[in-house]
């Protein structure tokens, strides 16, 4: 297949470049050049901004386009108005449900209303996706694939919430492991992302899927992942919030509420496993991490609490013992 892919050389979209390539595909990349300019030199490029140079896309005529970065109806609208394809998959987020409080949610739940606006912030980002996702579908009404992920692990990622874990357990000593041993957790390998993605682009797939693995318990995360020299020591959520730490600031942590009743905000994933597809194990997306920090530690991530509310969890801690 003759395939854009606009993005392609950060995160999620470098690993669908990656598996698109490996099946066979014809692969142009439209981007700015800017992130990571060197990799994938054999491929075609055009380069441009999406929201002034869309007109660059109207040369040829492509089988497929794969958006992996647009976070604004502005960011969209311009490349839809120029290129010319029959399918259209747009990568959007499960950011887009507003409400987690019944447990894992599919693709027909409840979402934010969508809005207008180029400020991406955290309020505003899964509204934006709605908007953006509806766009789309505005445009290619039979001949869309919307791909809605949870947080996205692998190798290349820029927010290193799950490598945190990854790494933070493979080392020795105390590790402090946020909220309660049932509480459950949820991601997606971004390898597991780019598969399911480019065989539903071959296959000219039309509609919307949660894409997320399994969820696990925090304890079966940190069964499977710690090394024998890693001492996992337990703060409970009354602990943190004592702490003053807030949502995400512990890497995969959110307090369990009436809002988040576990602990998280969780997709349910039947819809794309119906298609055949199967999210690979914990340990191996692990591994494959490891693999790529190999040389970093946990203290070199862009993610995780500082030292000052490490100090007050332990001393939280000896006070509740």
């Amino acid at each position: 297949m003759k395939i854009v892919i606009i993005g392609g050389t950060s995160f999620v979209g470098r690993h669908i470049v990656e598996e698109a390539v490996e099946k066979g595909h014809d692969v142009t990349l439209f981007n700015r050049g800017k992130s990571n300019p060197d990799i994938f030199p054999e491929l075609s490029r055009i380069t441009g901004d999406r929201r002034l140079d869309a007109h660059k896309l109207e040369n040829e005529k492509w089988d497929a386009v794969i958006d992996t970065s647009a976070y604004t109806p502005s960011d969209l609208i311009p490349v839809l108005d120029h290129v010319s394809t029959d399918h259209y998959t747009f990568i959007s987020t499960i950011s887009v449900y507003d409400d987690f409080s019944e447990g894992p949610v599919a693709e027909g739940a409840s979402m934010h209303k969508g809005m207008e606006g180029d400020t991406v912030t955290g309020e505003t980002y899964g509204p934006l996706k709605v908007t953006c996702e509806e766009t789309v579908k505005d445009y290619f009404p039979h001949n869309a694939l919307i791909i809605r992920p949870g947080i996205v692990a692998g190798a290349h990622d820029p927010t290193d919430r799950f490598t945190y874990w990854a790494l933070k357990l493979n080392e020795s000593g105390e590790v402090l492991i946020p909220g309660g041993r049932s509480r459950k957790v949820q991601w997606i390998d971004a390898k597991d992302l780019a598969a399911f993605t480019v065989l539903n682009v071959e296959n000219r797939t039309n509609g919307t899927f949660n894409l997320t693995a399994n969820p696990v318990t925090m304890e079966e995360l940190v069964k499977t992942l710690a090394s024998d020299e890693a001492v996992p020591v337990w703060a409970d959520d009354r602990i943190l919030l004592d702490a003053g730490v807030k949502p995400f600031e512990f890497p995969l942590w959110i307090p369990v509420s009436a809002d988040h009743p576990e602990g998280f905000i969780l997709a349910d994933n039947t819809k794309a496993k119906e298609t055949g597809w199967a999210p690979r194990g914990l340990a191996e997306t692990a591994e494959a991490v490891r693999e790529w920090k190999k040389g970093t530690s946990s203290n070199d991530l862009k993610t995780g609490i500082s030292e000052e509310q490490r100090d007050k969890i332990q001393s939280l801690i000896k006070i509740d013992r």
